[in-house]
């Protein structure tokens, strides 16, 4: 049976761009995709909190939420797990990241762009969830 995981994803952006963060090589939830700023909600914690801690903790940003997106539920067959998903849309003043360990590099995109990359599953569910077609 599958294991199943809840996380938030939070979609920074800065004016017309998106950023994208890297994961590490020795990650252990897919090493070296293109992911969102992401975490998993620690007990008793609220959604809302998560996504601004790990926006913090990864990028070191100060983010504002702009829109809670709707739950999505990504099947991930390949790796035998299920991540129940909870995106937030959010919106920062700067463009400038300090990474932690997590993540190896990070881009600001255009959502068109986000084609080019390599991503953890449900990148586009995350986008349409947050109402970003």
């Amino acid at each position: 049976m599958s294991k199943s995981y809840f996380a938030v994803t939070g979609i920074v952006t800065y004016k017309d761009k998106l950023l994208i963060l890297k994961k590490s090589p020795d990650d252990r939830n897919y090493p070296n995709h293109w992911s969102f700023c992401s975490g998993f909600v620690k007990e008793f914690e609220a959604g809302e909190n998560t996504v601004l801690r790990e926006i913090k903790e990864e990028a070191n940003l100060e983010a504002e939420i702009i829109k809670r997106g709707k739950l999505i539920f990504v099947e991930d067959k390949e790796n035998n797990k299920n991540w129940i998903i909870l995106p937030f849309l959010c919106k920062v003043n700067s463009t400038e990241v300090t990474l932690d360990h997590e993540n190896s590099e990070f881009k600001w995109v255009t959502k068109e762009e986000i084609i080019n990359f390599h991503f953890v599953p449900g990148i586009i569910e995350d986008l349409k969830a947050v109402g970003l077609p």
